[in-house]
């Protein structure tokens, strides 16, 4: 089921959208931007009437309006453009969730805004900012380095998903203004450059750390001292993590998704760590061997279009099942040579195609539980393939 909705966003009735039922948010871009990314398209050069949504509620806020002189839907909010009004308007009107991506350099003042979770994207563009204490939660992403937090009224809790180079390891920069954080959950892909721990340390009373993806440098984080509550999700890398009994604080540990060596450590020491203090909710559960992480975020097709491109992938995981359950080579050879000639039915295999395909076996062979000869797997492929 759906609603239909009338905005004036520009001028009187400017926009009417069609949304699903119930559905809390709001993304608004402007003309020109993909029309499927979000639920309405605003002309850039015409300032945008926030207070058009004073008149729109959610089923609760019908019932309750005097609590919501101000309306309170949408819920979240997701713009992508450069009208400032926003801020004026979130002011006066409780806000749960902006996520707000400028389309070119600004400085911005949200001193005064009654936003509780206040989301902010870089792409190529300078944002200076200045913070208020209203803000109960920030997140920052995309080019972390291009980001001036200029004043910090009081905000603790940090969230940063960058965009990372081709460098050697990610150093966060120095982000002064935010250094009295207690909370910071940062994240990047697990087979990106990976972060180095290192430029964490000058959030000097983090009590809790959640880190996701690549990581290194790890031993430095005994140096978080404060710490009570440490999460680590998607790491393929945990080379030199400190133990947990390090950290004299600690009362919860959360490992998920991560490499399974260090991981049946952790257990071990988790056991241990309870049998010594109280902890809160703390567990190690998914561990993954490493080919894992490159087979779940590294699919050897990312360049490919159209149905080759959707062929490409299921095939790719229909595979990864079949060689999870294959006990002997000979299995696993005939489902290796299935998968390499589904890609003879294929139009138009080019030669940087049959490079990825090959590139797929070598990733696959590791997925038994027994050892495949890569040279022996090239060979399966190249009997099996005529492209």
């Amino acid at each position: 089921m759906s609603k239909e909705i009338q905005l004036s966003l520009t001028k009187e009735n400017s926009h009417n959208i069609t949304l699903p039922l119930g559905q809390g948010s709001l993304s608004i871009g402007n003309i020109g931007m993909d029309k499927k990314l979000y639920d309405v398209l605003v002309d850039e050069n015409l300032p945008i009437n926030w207070d058009t949504f004073n008149t729109h509620f959610t089923g609760s806020g019908l019932e309750n309006k005097e609590m919501y002189p101000y309306g309170d839907w949408p819920r979240f909010f997701y713009y992508s453009g450069n009208d400032l009004g926003f801020i004026k308007w979130t002011e006066k009107r409780k806000t749960e969730d902006f996520s707000w991506t400028p389309q070119k350099s600004t400085i911005a003042d949200f001193t005064k805004v009654n936003i509780r979770h206040l989301k902010i994207q870089s792409k190529n563009v300078k944002i200076g900012l200045k913070l208020g204490k209203k803000i109960t939660e920030f997140s920052i992403s995309g080019d972390i380095e291009n980001f001036d937090i200029q004043s910090n009224e009081g905000i603790t809790s940090l969230n940063i998903y960058p965009t990372v180079s081709n460098n050697k390891t990610y150093q966060l920069p120095v982000l002064d203004q935010l250094e009295q954080i207690t909370s910071l959950d940062i994240s990047i892909n697990p087979l990106d450059q990976p972060i180095d721990c290192l430029s964490l340390l000058q959030f000097k009373n983090l009590t809790s750390l959640s880190l996701s993806g690549n990581l290194t440098n790890l031993d430095c984080l005994k140096k978080l001292e404060k710490l009570e509550r440490l999460a680590i999700r998607y790491a393929p890398n945990l080379e030199k993590l400190p133990k947990l009994s390090s950290w004299k604080k600690l009362n919860s540990f959360i490992g998920w998704n991560i490499e399974e060596t260090n991981g049946k450590l952790l257990r071990t020491e988790l056991k241990s760590l309870s049998n010594e203090r109280e902890l809160e909710y703390s567990t190690v559960s998914q561990l993954r061997k490493l080919i894992w992480f490159t087979t779940e975020y590294g699919i050897p097709f990312s360049a490919w279009e159209g149905k080759n491109a959707k062929t490409a992938v299921k095939n790719y995981k229909a595979t990864i099942k079949k060689l999870k359950k294959v006990k002997t080579e000979n299995e696993a050879k005939k489902v290796l040579i299935e998968f390499t000639q589904i890609f003879n039915n294929l139009p138009q295999i080019e030669t940087t195609e049959r490079e990825d395909v090959g590139e797929a076996i070598e990733q696959l062979r590791q997925i038994p539980s027994f050892e495949i000869d890569s040279k022996k797997a090239n060979e399966w492929f190249d009997d099996a393939r005529d492209y």
